[in-house]
């Protein structure tokens, strides 16, 4: 019996820790803080979510931009969620950028950032990009 058990949790813990890690509380999301980000690539389906904290109301500028020589033609998009999950700014990247710029109260936010990859091949780029974050 002991045995069916300790197999029956071996097998239910392969399945269910992807899904923790993937659904999680947010512990392994990238805290934004003031600078740019490193160049990181989007694939299509993967966003990218990252954590901002404010310890008082400040206004937040967050703007992409492509890794030079890079195509900036394909989509992103970015979504900045409050801490109760509602959506506080939506916007679509224009020319392959986007730019967020809001007056945000104090407490802890998402931004989550999504894009189509390049299909692929020789003559494709990748989808790579860099945040830009000021506080003002």
């Amino acid at each position: 019996m002991f045995k069916k058990i300790a197999l029956t949790a071996a097998v239910v813990s392969m399945f269910s820790v992807p899904a923790f890690a993937n659904f999680g509380s947010g512990a392994n999301e990238n805290i934004l803080k003031e600078g740019s980000t490193a160049s990181t690539i989007i694939n299509s389906g993967q966003p990218h979510t990252y954590q901002i904290n404010l310890d008082q109301p400040t206004t937040v500028r967050i703007a992409s931009s492509h890794f030079p020589g890079m195509h900036s033609i394909l989509p992103m998009k970015a979504k900045l969620i409050d801490a109760q999950g509602g959506t506080v700014k939506e916007v679509s990247s224009y020319g392959g950028d986007f730019e967020i710029r809001e007056a945000l109260r104090a407490g802890q936010y998402r931004l989550v950032v999504s894009g189509n990859s390049a299909p692929g091949g020789d003559s494709w780029d990748v989808h790579r990009y860099s945040l830009h974050v000021a506080f003002q």
